[in-house]
């Protein structure tokens, strides 16, 4: 087994080159191409299907199946996830999801290949151009074994010059738009995702909430998640890698997670990772509660404090008692639901249902005393 090794700095002349020329014709060749041309309704069609369809590859496939193993899919979806994932011209799945464990293993050390530590344009670009990453395989041992993971890897260039050059570029042929496609559809097109991209390595660890593990530089950035198909939820990804949501919430923008739902619902995806509700929810529990002591911490120790400390820690001991209630309710009623209906009588069916109604009760209403109790202190805001 290699060791592992920090960056050295070192230029890379081919990411600094091809990153300048697709920056370069994207930004400046687009204006002077609409001007002098105009753009039709197939240029625009063809830009927002790459623009969508890469980063999308990119964030379901790349990231949540293949580098955190989060839901498995049969060898059409993963191929189809793998073309459009190499015409992002983001690495190999097994490159990108070998060095993203090494993220999450030494975050913001010196082995993390894009720590915030070293700075935000260390995080957010510099790391391609300006250091050389020593990529250790022995954390990807699984991907390996999957033939078109390796056949990706190996032909990597093939792969995506064929899915991010010559697919948009025939398409642009055929349509009669051939400069445009390669103004719009690659070097913009580029340009766009790969900036969207690393706001995930730099906004993502500088700006925005910790929900959940309020000592993680990563946060939680709803604006980001518009950007980058729900991967601004980048605290709770960091406290939760084995789920196959960023945005938990309903309501949370995560197209990621509605696509591999989705595929579940049609068979085409199985093994859905999840993490329980109660979790999540002890964990958010944990970060408000650390808020407060920490503000407790910085203020002083006078007796008023010292009083507000003893009610918060008493408040909350409820609060994880009653959630610690409820959870053992809702396993014991899940365990009667999925026995046969013979096994029990229906009065110890409707016992489990009522146990576990006001097991909920009595947590919402501790829940409802504890966020009044908090809304005294600066520290939760």
């Amino acid at each position: 087994m290699s060791a592992k090794l920090p960056a050295t700095r070192k230029n890379n002349w081919v990411n600094i080159v091809f990153f300048a020329v697709t920056t370069l014709v994207g930004l400046i060749g687009t204006p002077l191409y609409i001007y002098k041309y105009g753009i039709s309704s197939s240029e625009i069609a063809l830009f927002v299907f790459f623009v969508i369809i890469t980063p999308m590859s990119i964030t379901t496939g790349y990231h949540r199946q293949f580098a955190h193993r989060t839901f498995k899919t049969n060898a059409v979806i993963r191929f189809l996830l793998l073309f459009f994932g190499a015409a992002s011209f983001e690495q190999s799945a097994l490159e990108w999801s070998s060095q993203h464990r090494d993220h999450h293993r030494y975050v913001d050390t010196d082995l993390d290949p894009y720590s915030i530590k070293k700075g935000f344009f260390y995080a957010h670009i510099g790391w391609l151009l300006f250091w050389q990453h020593h990529t250790n395989y022995d954390n990807a041992r699984d991907l390996v074994t999957d033939p078109l993971i390796r056949h990706q890897h190996r032909y990597y260039l093939l792969w995506a010059i064929g899915a991010g050059m010559v697919m948009p570029l025939a398409i642009g042929a055929a349509t009669g738009h051939l400069l445009g496609a390669f103004i719009l559809s690659i070097c913009l097109r580029l340009t766009v995702v790969y900036h969207l991209t690393f706001f995930i390595n730099s906004i993502c660890h500088i700006f925005g909430r910790s929900t959940y593990d309020i000592y993680a530089t990563a946060k939680d950035n709803w604006f980001i998640a518009y950007l980058t198909f729900g991967e601004g939820y980048h605290n709770f990804h960091h406290r939760f890698s084995g789920d196959y949501r960023n945005g938990v919430r309903w309501y949370q923008w995560d197209p990621s997670k509605w696509l591999i739902w989705m595929l579940g619902k049609t068979g085409l995806a199985r093994d859905l990772r999840r993490i329980s509700d109660f979790r999540i929810l002890s964990a958010q529990l944990a970060g408000e509660n650390r808020r407060v002591s920490d503000w407790l911490t910085r203020s002083g120790t006078n007796t008023e404090l010292l009083k507000i400390g003893e009610a918060v820690q008493s408040q909350y001991d409820k609060l994880k008692g009653n959630l610690a209630k409820w959870e053992e309710a809702a396993r014991e009623y899940k365990r009667i639901l999925q026995r046969q209906v013979a096994d029990y009588s229906k009065e110890v069916r409707e016992s489990a249902r009522w146990n576990l109604g006001e097991a909920r009760q009595k947590f919402h209403h501790t829940h409802h005393d504890w966020k009044a109790l908090l809304r005294h202190y600066p520290a939760t805001a």
